[in-house]
């Protein structure tokens, strides 16, 4: 089983013309790919014609039973005014964890304005999923979201899911000795096989070995993800089948920490 933890429906690097289409071609993509579930994020700015937001991702999903969403706050437009709007989500199990933009949007992990969220996962056992390291074309933004301000986070909630997903590229090294005994920290492979990625932060073997080292420590906390249709779903799958894991450690990184991590019933 695999299960893709991070998906968004763009119509970012594909050849579809509206949202519908960008998730037709995402169905094509996991069957292609062997794909048996999902997770979708919603973009954070609300209307867009080029990326879903929640509203528009759970029209497309409708009644399918292997899609789930993460809720995306905005938090430089409404601070934590939409604390209970996700508090009902969450309940209700339509979305299975929050994702923030620090490095999309200005604030850092530790932001006040995003407090009152992280105590509201921690209270429903959910996860909270950021977006680390530099966006394509700007290194600057990843100021924000450098790793020792989600430290931060994890310290002050310990009971808190925290998933670190990119793993603060192209400084993974930094990114993995810093958090290497924070025990309430995750990390999601999205965007690690994809050339940019590889090339800025040292290359496919040092993927291999920070990924290698991350999973040999914390055999429960990394979970499989893409970053489609940025990136693309076969050579993450091709990444994790190089690093020579055992079977039952190959299905934990594809499926298995996943279905833990967020709840998933599949």
């Amino acid at each position: 089983m695999i299960i893709d933890s991070h998906v968004h429906i763009s119509l970012y690097d594909n050849n579809a013309t509206s949202l519908q289409g960008a998730f037709d071609l995402f169905l094509k993509e996991m069957e292609k790919n062997k794909i048996n579930a999902a997770i979708i994020i919603p973009d954070n700015i609300e209307g867009s014609n080029n990326i879903a937001d929640l509203e528009k991702a759970m029209e497309l999903i409708g009644e399918r039973k292997n899609f789930f969403l993460l809720g995306s706050p905005q938090i430089i437009q409404r601070g934590s005014s939409e604390l209970e709007k996700y508090r009902k989500l969450l309940e209700e199990g339509k979305i299975k964890g929050l994702k923030f933009f620090p490095g999309h949007d200005p604030f850092y992990a530790t932001d006040e304005r995003c407090l009152p969220y992280y105590e509201l996962c921690q209270d429903l056992g959910m996860s909270v999923l950021f977006h680390t390291g530099e966006n394509s074309g700007d290194s600057e933004c990843a100021k924000w979201n450098d790793p020792k301000y989600i430290v931060e986070v994890a310290k002050k909630y310990p009971k808190l899911k925290v998933i670190i997903t990119h793993y603060y590229w192209p400084k993974m090294d930094y990114c993995y000795e810093i958090t290497k005994d924070i025990p309430n920290i995750y990390f999601e492979t999205a965007a690690m096989a994809d050339a940019e990625v590889m090339e800025k932060s040292g290359g496919i073997e040092k993927i291999r070995g920070i990924l290698r080292k991350t999973i040999s420590d914390r055999p429960d906390k990394v979970i499989f993800g893409t970053d489609w249709p940025m990136c693309k779903i076969e050579e993450h799958i091709e990444l994790v089948k190089s690093l020579g894991l055992d079977e039952d450690m190959e299905q934990k990184v594809f499926s298995g920490n996943a279905r833990e991590i967020y709840d998933i019933l599949i």
